[in-house]
């Protein structure tokens, strides 16, 4: 199999990631298919190095450019190597997640050495080829195949405390991949005591609906979530991954309860909507005078309005709730 080496630093261009995707191959003067090293030979280890390199899934670099291959001799043999510069973000994410082993942190070594003298010149190729690439495929969108490396990326950080801990895990996603925001906080109902953390989700995000061109594909999703304080990490990473918490707001809440039959902890939070209401009518109220007809009518409805709240709240204490 290939390795693929990141380049974590390029002079001059900081926010730009690149990865040197390489294959190896070698070939012994000893064994059914040995010998001396012809030029026939030769050519055919070039040929089977720069084919290995093709293996690299869903690289343009890999797959299109004209790879760089070296031969080298030995008493006992030769072997090619074919390398290739890429620029794409994803292939940089993958291959700095993946952990060498001493000879390979050798290989890198050699490759970085590499790129150093390829990557003025090789660049500006890859970038025609990436641009052509988007040309044949516009509207980007992120392959099937690669939903389960992302669902397994988003799992591994159920709970962002930091700014450099969401830069870790966004560095690991695609630049296009679609982000959004969760229209509501979360929380665990019952829970005293809390704090926040923001819970990260891998959603599915339609495009062109209803259209010829309607797709779907991975996206972002961040979510505030309210955790049970103090807990351990593990409590409160399980409270902030669950998919069922309701809203932390008594309106939205009391939607996701009465929508699921719950009518007595629905009410109540309708009556403390209610409450809520009354309490902001009457502040308006308050900045009118005692004379004014206006004033008087706010003052009335809010009245109307705490009582509404009183009965919600009385009825919630009383009231059946729906089979399930």
């Amino acid at each position: 199999m290939p390795l693929s080496v990141p380049l974590l630093l390029v002079p001059g261009e900081p926010d730009r990631h690149y990865t040197v995707h390489l294959h190896r191959v070698f070939h012994w003067h000893t064994g059914a298919e040995g010998g001396p090293l012809t030029d026939v030979r030769r050519a055919e280890l070039e040929t089977r190095a720069r084919e290995g390199l093709r293996t690299v899934s869903e690289c343009i670099a890999a797959e299109l450019a004209s790879a760089d291959v070296t031969v080298i001799e030995h008493p006992v043999g030769a072997e090619a190597v074919a390398r290739v510069l890429c620029t794409e973000d994803l292939c940089a994410a993958v291959a700095e997640q993946y952990h060498r082993n001493a000879d390979e942190d050798a290989e890198a070594e050699a490759a970085r050495a590499w790129a150093a003298t390829q990557l003025q010149d090789q660049s500006v190729d890859l970038l025609k080829l990436r641009a052509e690439s988007e040309k044949a495929r516009p509207g980007k969108t992120i392959a099937p195949q690669q939903e389960p490396r992302l669902r397994a990326v988003v799992a591994a950080a159920p709970m962002l405390d930091t700014v450099g801990e969401l830069r870790a895990l966004l560095e690991q996603l695609p630049d296009e991949m679609p982000l959004s925001l969760d229209d509501h906080h979360r929380a665990l109902p019952g829970e005293p005591d809390q704090v926040h953390t923001v819970h990260p989700r891998l959603i599915a995000v339609v495009s062109g609906l209803a259209t010829e061109a309607e797709s779907k594909q991975p996206g972002l999703m961040l979510t505030q979530v309210y955790v049970p304080f103090p807990a351990e990490d593990e409590e409160q990473a399980a409270v902030a991954a669950r998919d069922d918490l309701p809203a932390y707001g008594e309106l939205p809440r009391a939607a996701y309860h009465l929508e699921r039959g719950e009518l007595r902890p629905g009410l109540k939070d309708v009556a403390e909507v209610l409450e809520e209401l009354a309490h902001l009518v009457g502040e308006v109220a308050a900045d009118f005078t005692e004379d004014d007809e206006d004033g008087s009518q706010l003052r009335v409805e809010a009245k109307r309005i705490t009582h509404a709240a009183e009965r919600v709240g009385k009825f919630a204490d009383t009231v059946e709730e729906v089979a399930e």
